[in-house]
């Protein structure tokens, strides 16, 4: 249930004279100007017109229109349409920033194995050209020269530049 806007004004308004009335008495009694027995402290004519007065001045304060218009629906196609933007702009920059990051581990992979083809690279071709034309057993059984020209391979299929990695 809603109830009407006036209800909420006069609410405003009676809790405002209650609370001045209230405040009034008790600087009355504590600064001694009047008496606890005194006709004013029980809410004479006078402090309540005085009383209600400012309570409907300061009810008007709280609930007076504000000084802006309501926006018109163009304004409020306006707004929206530049809340729209913004958010666009926002998640575009969030969908650049993760790719840019995916990029960006991507390529350090790609840096990564490109020196692990360069180092194997250049040491197998510095071991075969020490080798020169003759050949040395592993300690498995096999070829040095056979493992050598394999690791080469293996560099060139693992080097990013190559295109084939």
């Amino acid at each position: 249930m809603t109830l009407p806007r006036w209800f909420s004004y006069a609410a405003i308004f009676v809790i405002t004279a209650f609370v001045l009335h209230s405040f009034l008495v008790v600087v009355s009694l504590a600064t001694g100007i009047v008496s606890p027995d005194s006709l004013l402290t029980m809410a004479g004519p006078v402090t309540f017109i005085v009383e209600f007065g400012l309570a409907a001045v300061i009810t008007w304060l709280i609930v007076r229109p504000r000084s802006q218009p309501a926006p018109s629906v163009e304004d409020e196609r306006k707004r929206d349409a530049a809340l729209e933007d913004d958010a666009r702009r926002r998640v575009h920059a969030i969908e650049q920033q993760h790719f840019d990051e995916q990029r960006l581990e991507r390529l350090t992979a790609e840096v990564g194995q490109w020196r692990k083809a360069r180092d194997l690279r250049a040491y197998a071709s510095e071991a075969l050209a020490d080798l020169g034309d003759g050949d040395v057993t592993t300690a498995e059984g096999g070829s040095l020269r056979d493992e050598l020209q394999w690791a080469l391979e293996y560099a060139d299929r693992i080097d990013p530049l190559h295109g084939q990695g």
